[in-house]
């Protein structure tokens, strides 16, 4: 990841990154349901440009949640004073309990014969659950956001680099 040569960040830069990862990982986990959805009450297989895009996003969000950890572990410890600590501490955490769930909810889509009503709730509520899982680096973006046109050059550019760094597949 380029990021990852940095040698440091200063906040802005920190808070553009949890913007990325924060957009990024909600944005594939609502994939994620999306192709699921196509995919309503078909056997496995008869559909599969939409079970590979499905796929693609599941699997994309355990690839974020990589990269997110190697990014919280480089940078987390020197964010302590940063306005939004609590995106650090227990940062590991929470991408243990996501990944744990993720892996869950991946075998049991791989262990489907068929897409059903009841796989797509399973899917939804672990959905819920990472989502809430990361709400405090969701609010922290999202609070970053609301300054619009007045953010930080520095906040745009580490945003969009490590954007770039979570579409590397």
């Amino acid at each position: 990841m380029r990021i990852l040569r940095y040698p440091a960040l200063n906040e802005p830069e920190f808070m553009g990154c949890v913007s990325a990862f924060s957009d990024s990982l909600t944005s594939a986990l609502e994939a994620t349901k999306s192709f699921l959805g196509r995919l309503h009450a078909q056997p496995k297989g008869a559909a599969f440009a939409f079970e590979m895009q499905l796929d693609s996003h599941r699997y994309g969000v355990m690839l974020i949640l990589e990269r997110w950890g190697e990014f919280v572990n480089q940078f987390g410890p020197h964010m302590a004073a940063i306005k939004h600590a609590e995106v650090v501490k227990d940062a590991a955490l929470r991408i243990q309990t996501a990944e744990n769930l993720m892996v869950r909810t991946n075998r049991l889509i791989d262990a489907a014969a068929q897409y059903t009503p009841e796989l797509e709730q399973a899917v939804d509520q672990a959905v819920i659950t990472i989502l809430r899982t990361f709400s405090q680096e969701r609010a922290a973006a999202e609070e970053m956001s609301a300054l619009g046109p007045m953010l930080p050059d520095e906040f745009r550019e580490a945003r969009r680099v490590f954007l770039a760094d979570l579409d590397q597949r």
